[in-house]
């Protein structure tokens, strides 16, 4: 009898955790699904050349324009709603909200003598970045949300995570207070800007190219 209870608590406790790793592969299923997901159906070609320019962008211009913000921060934003709209996959997701702040510490012209401390905010910037991208491909790609809205609601959120953090940043005295315009006001201009300047791309894309099956 003793044996035989032993047999079953040892049989429960393997079904508890098959059930549990099923459950966790269900979790890793489902959002994977959702970085995959897109918008437009389009051709190979068109997917690699979309994320060559993307990247080309997140690099290419806080390394090598820097300034000004208004017009670093609305490009990077575009880049990052496209990326949010049309884009799939994290080993391209990624790469797309972790670079722009990268290159603009590598080419440090963005707050001039200021850029150094723009060091300790770089990983907010990628869950900021990581904020906009997902919200975006949540409510406008998967549940198919008002374009507007969705951007209002993807910019408020990123911007006001990074003013709350710059503001801590700066109270702990780490940051100059030249951040708090620039993680604050500067973020939701530059968000809705970057935002705006995608709708005529995204009307020309929903023109020319089938919406996805997995939208």
């Amino acid at each position: 009898m003793e044996e035989a209870g032993k047999d079953e608590y040892a049989q429960g406790r393997k079904f508890e955790s098959k059930t549990k790793g099923c459950e966790k592969m269900t979790y890793v299923t489902a959002l994977n699904q959702f970085v995959n997901r897109r918008m437009y159906d389009t051709s190979e070609a068109v997917e690699y050349a979309e994320f060559g320019a993307l990247t080309a962008i997140a690099v290419l211009v806080p390394l090598l324009l820097g300034q000004p913000q208004l017009l670093v921060g609305s490009a990077v934003n575009f880049m990052l709603v496209m990326a949010a709209i049309n884009v799939r996959g994290w080993k391209k997701i990624l790469p797309l909200i972790v670079l722009p702040s990268v290159a603009a510490v590598a080419g440090g012209f963005l707050f001039g003598p200021f850029t150094i401390f723009l060091v300790y905010m770089v990983p907010f910037i990628w869950v900021g970045n990581a904020i906009l991208v997902f919200v975006f491909k949540y409510l406008y790609v998967t549940k198919g949300k008002n374009y507007a809205i969705t951007l209002l609601i993807a910019a408020g959120l990123k911007a006001g995570f990074l003013f709350a953090t710059a503001l801590l940043l700066i109270n702990l005295s780490i940051l100059p207070l030249i951040f708090a315009m620039a993680m604050g006001v500067m973020q939701i201009v530059t968000a809705l800007v970057g935002g705006f300047l995608v709708f005529p791309v995204n009307f020309a894309y929903h023109k020319y190219f089938q919406v996805s099956g997995s939208a």
